[in-house]
């Protein structure tokens, strides 16, 4: 596994979400392997709506968000997007990335820490469910304390991350043919699907809190992880890496349930942000400012939802890639023409 970059963490608060338009009951951190995102789920009488955001990193890790009934709001500055479907309601927007606070570097720093050496502990494509001693990560996960880690079973060519994707039934794509000059597959991996969407709505994850927990109590002085592996057979996630050289372009294709009804990108407020109509799909192309250091995501994001198969696409590439827009388009071209109608 490719080392965790957790640098990308900061300029996230992650008990903000953007315009403090959501207050937050609780999070947790999991690894997964998506752009820079929000999903805002609709709330059923009973349940808590479930958000997902993407911190800025490399080998990226999601957060999840858990949230009391509120609504983002939209945003007026020319640098921010907004999509709606047939019906006028906002399916995809832009937004900028939270303010990074002392409690967030905190929190991500320690939680980075022993995220990497729960996957140091694992074999690839081993998927766990763990628990820290550790005042300071649990004083803000009282409502779901046991966090997850993911160490992909890396793939080095194109047919085998296919065999893979139908095996676990992740989302299937074609290999693009039109990469930049010198481009070539690297990698490829699946992700697991959460192991517990609900996590303390769901008596399993309780349950599995609870054996944590009690281990971790029991245990003698200066013993502080806690790690059960979880099996698992499907996948909601396809990621691949093109690269030539210390170059590369990353696809990710993720899955959205029924109940997401928005997913918001962050973007740093310097970089532009551009509507594109891409073999008739609308997209979002986000690039980051000169002025300004660009997000772990990449130099160049693009995007966009397949709301018939409920599938979000994102490409993006490094900080200091020498690619444009039209490469991106390109990528983006075969995507859209290899996808089932």
């Amino acid at each position: 596994m490719r080392e965790l970059q957790d640098r990308g963490l900061k300029n996230m608060d992650m008990l903000t979400e953007p315009e403090s338009v959501l207050k937050i009951q609780a999070f947790d951190v999991s690894d997964k392997v998506m752009e820079q995102v929000y999903q805002k789920t609709m709330l059923k009488k009973g349940n808590i709506g479930k958000v997902h955001f993407q911190p800025r990193i490399t080998v990226p890790i999601m957060i999840l968000l858990f949230v009391v009934g509120a609504s983002v709001t939209g945003y007026a500055a020319s640098q921010y997007l907004e999509f709606r479907n047939s019906k006028g309601d906002v399916v995809l927007n832009t937004a900028k990335t939270p303010t990074e606070t002392e409690a967030s570097k905190t929190y991500t720093s320690t939680y980075a820490r022993w995220n990497e050496e729960v996957r140091d502990r694992l074999q690839p494509g081993e998927y766990a469910a763990y628990y820290v001693k550790d005042d300071s990560m649990n004083q803000n996960n009282l409502s779901n304390p046991a966090l997850f880690a993911y160490k992909p079973a890396e793939l080095s060519s194109f047919n085998s991350l296919q065999d893979e994707i139908k095996r676990t039934e992740a989302p299937l794509f074609s290999n693009p043919t039109h990469l930049p000059d010198g481009y070539q597959f690297e990698f490829g991996y699946v992700y697991p699907v959460t192991a517990y969407p609900g996590m303390m709505t769901k008596k399993e994850y309780r349950s599995l809190t609870d054996k944590l927990m009690q281990q971790a109590k029991a245990a003698p002085e200066g013993e502080n992880l806690f790690i059960q592996r979880l099996s698992w057979d499907k996948s909601d996630s396809s990621f691949a890496r093109y690269a030539r050289g210390n170059d590369y372009v990353n696809i990710t294709v993720t899955k959205y349930t029924s109940e997401v009804t928005k997913t918001t990108i962050m973007q740093n407020e310097q970089d532009s942000a551009e509507q594109l109509t891409i073999k008739g799909t609308k997209a979002y192309y986000i690039r980051a400012s000169e002025a300004s250091k660009p997000l772990e995501a990449g130099k160049n994001r693009l995007g966009w939802l397949d709301e018939k198969r409920r599938l979000h696409y994102n490409i993006s590439d490094n900080q200091d890639s020498p690619l444009n827009k039209e490469d991106l388009v390109k990528i983006a071209e075969d995507l859209l023409n290899g996808s089932p109608q």
